[in-house]
């Protein structure tokens, strides 16, 4: 389970990581932010979704 939860972590960490590399790198219009925005906040929904089932699993 603690091998589980670092790679967890790791992974949200390079999530966060790329997204503000790729912001800082190619910056875009409001309109442009807002799309991905909505579009980010389903994906996010998603993934914490499989999180709670992926844990749920385990125990």
């Amino acid at each position: 389970m603690h091998k589980f939860s670092g790679f967890m972590k790791g992974m949200a960490t390079g999530l966060v990581v790329g997204a503000a590399v790729t912001m800082i790198t190619d910056p875009m219009t409001e309109r442009d932010r807002h799309k991905i925005a909505k579009k980010t906040e389903g994906i996010f929904k998603n993934i914490g979704s499989v999180i709670d089932t992926t844990l749920g699993m385990m125990h």
